[in-house]
């Protein structure tokens, strides 16, 4: 008999703000299941690979700006959340695990599809719950509490994923002629946390500012003050960061030009991708460093030992409306700046079909009202590199940047929305994360651009690796697949491009509006990608003097 207290749990989760829910098909977790499928207030996803199903419960949480439940069976199912909920923790965004598991009794007594399931996620979740096998009820109103609670710690600042582990006796099942109602619980709702009030903090006027966004969504607000603030002050400007205003391609140009330190950085987001920019930063400390975060999570990336400040940058960038800036400073970067885009744009005058020139091709073609996914590995690097149009919206994995998961997260966001959703991956990241297919939703609004360069083409682009004998064996991976198979199996459109006139003619069609998702596959070769790589660093690196 399916427990009352059991069937309400997406009841509760309604109440207390989920409206979506990734179910991985299980024996175990069936209770959940039926609470969730007969629940017509949340939006289920039936996704069967666990590993998938975390990354697009993610993916819908990033979309939706809510908590996604994901829940699965007992034993290794659990584990395969690993990758997604680590993602989630370094990205700030709220999942909720609801693991169901067997009784404590039968852990580690050799009992099938068992295994020590609590706490097995603990270094990357904000908590982890156990809740009762409900006896009496006690053990009902504990059961509720700990789900109560662990849905609202996901959600309050600095937001994260949560384990809560369920463990189920059997019958996992109603009876066949129980009633199942859903209870609305009084009184609970969300807890949000109370902003704290801005210190106040002086800026001389003759001080130079930098400031600098990591990764977030898109912040209209942030980026009204950022469009006025960037004709006084330098602003980095980054795909991930979402500003519209700035100083584009500084990892091209940024090396150990003292002159660029700032006095003062203003930092806020999460990650920063440019591992120059990271490097010059701890080389050059500024003398202040205020870091802005609501939540009030303590960094020290650039070892500067910043004062944390528990507000959103936005609320302290309207202070500054009367500050002049330091026109030097200024100009220093935006020289700069332009040396790099004269670099870039003499490469691309020279340069031959590679990887190079069709990841500009494509990020300048990306349409201003559409949602660009950057899989990690090269394609995130040539978006920081070239950067994107205006009005497109940018995100990565880039809270651990593996390629686990790319596509998944990508499929997810794309679930979530309305608008046109365009993956730019490598072949080993699509390849790796081929589940994201397995299930039955058609995804009309979703586009992926394959960079299939046979391998791990990063390898040859880093240092160590080109000098090795193992290079192609055991790093690149070299292979000889492609897309067309699974394109097939799935009833995909499938496109093709091993000359950028393949891919300037292909390119109109690829985004047409179609009732199936699209796949445009780019045939590279790793030698000519590693020479016209260097051959790009080269000519920015002779305007910019580096």
């Amino acid at each position: 008999m399916l427990h009352p207290t059991v069937f309400n749990v997406s009841q509760v989760c309604y109440q207390l703000g989920i409206r979506h829910a990734v179910l991985s098909p299980g024996s175990r977790n069936a209770p959940l299941i039926i609470s969730f499928a007969r629940n017509m207030q949340i939006e289920k996803y039936v996704i069967p690979d666990e590993g998938s199903a975390g990354f697009i419960a993610l993916g819908v949480a990033w979309e939706t700006k809510c908590p996604v439940v994901v829940t699965c069976t007992s034993g290794t199912a659990l584990l395969n959340y690993a990758p997604a909920v680590a993602e989630a923790f370094y990205r700030e965004i709220p999942l909720i695990v609801l693991s169901a598991d067997r009784p404590p009794e039968l852990i580690d007594q050799r009992d099938g599809q068992t295994i020590r399931q609590f706490e097995v996620l603990k270094n990357h979740v904000k908590k982890s719950f156990q809740l009762p096998v409900i006896k009496d009820e006690d053990d009902a109103q504990t059961f509720q509490k700990d789900l109560i609670n662990g849905v609202r710690l996901s959600q309050a600042l600095p937001k994260g994923p949560v384990h809560i582990n369920i463990p189920f006796k059997e019958p996992f099942y109603p009876t066949e002629n129980q009633e199942l109602i859903y209870k609305e619980i009084k009184g609970i709702k969300v807890t949000l946390t109370r902003k704290s009030s801005c210190p106040k903090i002086d800026i001389p006027v003759e001080k130079k500012v930098l400031i600098l966004v990591g990764q977030q969504d898109t912040d209209d607000e942030l980026n009204a003050l950022v469009k006025r603030l960037s004709v006084k002050v330098p602003v980095i400007k980054t795909p991930l960061n979402n500003l519209q205003n700035g100083i584009n391609h500084v990892d091209t140009f940024i090396r150990d030009q003292k002159e660029l330190t700032p006095d003062i950085l203003l930092t806020s987001g999460l990650s920063v991708l440019s591992k120059n920019l990271k490097v010059f930063l701890r080389k050059n400390s500024p003398s202040l460093h205020y870091h802005f975060d609501p939540a009030g999570v303590e960094v020290d990336t650039y070892h500067s030992s910043p004062l944390i400040v528990k507000q959103p940058m936005a609320e302290f960038l309207t202070r500054l409306k009367n500050y002049r800036g330091n026109e030097d400073y200024l100009i220093k970067w935006k020289r700069l700046e332009e040396k790099a885009k004269e670099g870039i744009s003499s490469y691309l005058q020279a340069a031959l079909f590679s990887e190079t020139r069709a990841s500009h091709f494509i990020l300048h073609s990306i349409p201003s009202d559409a949602v660009l996914h950057l899989s990690n590995s090269m394609p995130v690097r040539f978006g920081d590199i070239f950067g994107v149009p205006k009005g497109v919206r940018t995100l990565s994995n880039r809270g651990t940047s593996g390629i686990d998961g790319c596509t998944s997260t990508a499929l997810g966001t794309a679930l979530a929305s309305k608008r046109l959703n365009i993956l730019v991956t490598g072949d080993l990241a699509f390849l790796y994360d081929r589940n994201a297919f397995f299930h039955n939703y058609g995804l009309s609004n979703l586009r992926i651009v394959i960079m299939n360069n046979q391998g791990g083409g990063i390898f040859r682009l880093i240092e160590g690796p080109p000098a090795q004998p193992e290079l192609e064996t055991y790093f690149e991976t070299r292979h000889n697949r492609t897309a067309a198979y699974i394109c097939k199996e799935n009833k995909f459109g499938y496109f093709k491009a091993s000359r950028l006139s393949d891919l300037e003619n292909q390119w109109k069609e690829f985004l047409k509006d179609s009732n199936k998702t699209k796949i445009l596959e780019i045939f590279t070769e790793p030698e000519i990608n590693q020479k016209e790589y260097k051959k790009l660093s080269r000519y920015i690196n002779e305007r910019v003097g580096n």
